[in-house]
């Protein structure tokens, strides 16, 4: 082999090991070092946090990274692939509460969070709850069905609400709500509202004296859209007649059940929304806190600018946190934007569809899953304020046979 060909099969190969080195490098991942700071300033007293374990979920590929923070300790360390996160922490916390122990959870959440560069540092600012004990939403049917002949049948919606507690509970004077923004469009609202209070104008309360309306431990009771036996009027429907409450809706699609007692509307005529879009809440007014007196001291005026520019403003109500015992974030599937309720009422959502206008959702709710038993042998269901992790999405209603 002469010089000059020895010297072309150098380079032949010095090309070969370049370019093979160049496409190795072009899939090798872009990573960072993320460092969680976990802030606990808003934490007040004596308590002892445990079993902390915080979860790192990739926008568009939905993968997640779990990583554990050492008990005591404020930062936690993982490495992660470029992209755009959303973070939820979850834990245990012992608080010394009256010079008592009481077990609590600890949660955070954050969205929006950009890894792109070597080193990532993120805080999540942490909040208190406590799932032991009030009413929860068990179960919400808002997708209606469809009658045999194929059409759309929206009269037969309810919501089931649990006794979570070990104590008997009464529904007089729950209120529910659903909001007015929707979680498949996110607008910049003025004034912004959102970490203080839930807006709605769909409101209605259970009527009754105060103790009027028992409900014992892990019981349910049911409110709903028309209680009637709706098998009568759609084969693929169920007999609502029997509900605890009902909504009175519009006069057009309002049929009372005299034996039945109605919801008593605090504002508008709460329409709910049958492709979930919205979120829903239940609490309780203040003592001395009346429909009237309530209505005048929370009216909410908001605007938004429009995509073509026209500011749209509109009335209604800002129900303060502190008022919610429990909250539900709905949306699709392939179609969330944002939750429409503060972090500390619900940091994360649900759905009975895939997609918009999705034609499989008839016959679907959304519906709370179940951790244990009570000491009656009853649900226990969880509730840890994040509407991802305590409902199963997409469940056949659970009156439909």
């Amino acid at each position: 082999m002469n010089r000059s060909t020895i010297l072309n099969w150098f380079l032949y190969c010095l090309m070969v090991f370049t370019l093979t080195s160049c496409m190795k490098d072009d899939f090798i991942e872009s990573r960072s070092n993320v460092v969680i700071e976990v802030d606990k300033s808003s934490l007040q007293g004596e308590y002892t946090i445990k079993n902390v374990l915080i979860t790192l979920e990739e926008v568009n590929s939905q993968v997640k990274t779990a990583v554990n923070l050492a008990t005591g300790a404020d930062t936690a360390v993982t490495n992660l692939t470029y992209g755009t996160y959303t973070a939820t922490l979850t834990g245990e916390i012992l608080m010394k509460i009256n010079g008592q122990d009481k077990s609590m959870q600890i949660n955070a959440r954050k969205s929006g969070i950009v890894v792109n560069s070597e080193t990532t540092k993120l805080a999540l600012q942490t909040f208190i709850s406590d799932p032991t004990a009030n009413f929860v939403f068990k179960e919400i049917f808002f997708a209606g069905t469809l009658t045999p002949e194929g059409k759309q049948y929206n009269g037969d919606k309810y919501f089931l609400i649990h006794n979570n507690s070990s104590d008997t509970l009464y529904a007089d004077g729950l209120f529910f709500a659903q909001s007015d923004f929707l979680t498949i469009t996110k607008r910049d609202y003025t004034p912004d509202v959102m970490k203080d209070a839930f807006t709605s104008d769909q409101i209605f309360m259970i009527p009754g004296t105060g103790r009027q309306y028992p409900v014992a431990p892990g019981d349910d009771f049911i409110i709903a859209n028309n209680a009637i036996n709706h098998t009568e009027n759609n084969a693929n429907s169920f007999d609502l007649s029997h509900a605890d409450f009902e909504i009175e809706l519009i006069g057009t699609i309002n049929i009372d059940n005299p034996n039945v007692p109605n919801a008593i509307n605090i504002n508008g005529n709460m329409l709910m929304h049958n492709q979930g879009y919205t979120g829903y809440v239940m609490g309780r007014l203040p003592e001395g806190v009346d429909a009237a007196k309530f209505k005048a001291e929370t009216a909410y005026k908001f605007s938004y600018t429009s995509a073509n520019g026209t500011i749209m403003s509109f009335n209604s109500f800002k129900i303060p946190n502190s008022y919610v015992i429990d909250a539900v974030n709905i949306s699709v599937k392939t179609g969330f934007e944002w939750l429409v309720t503060a972090d500390a009422l619900d940091m994360g959502w649900t759905y009975a569809g895939l997609v918009k206008a999705d034609k499989e959702r008839y016959g679907k709710s959304v519906t709370r899953k179940t951790l244990g038993a009570l000491d009656n042998g009853k649900p226990f269901l969880k509730d840890s304020n994040n509407s991802t992790e305590d409902f199963e999405p997409a469940t056949k209603a659970s009156l439909l046979k």
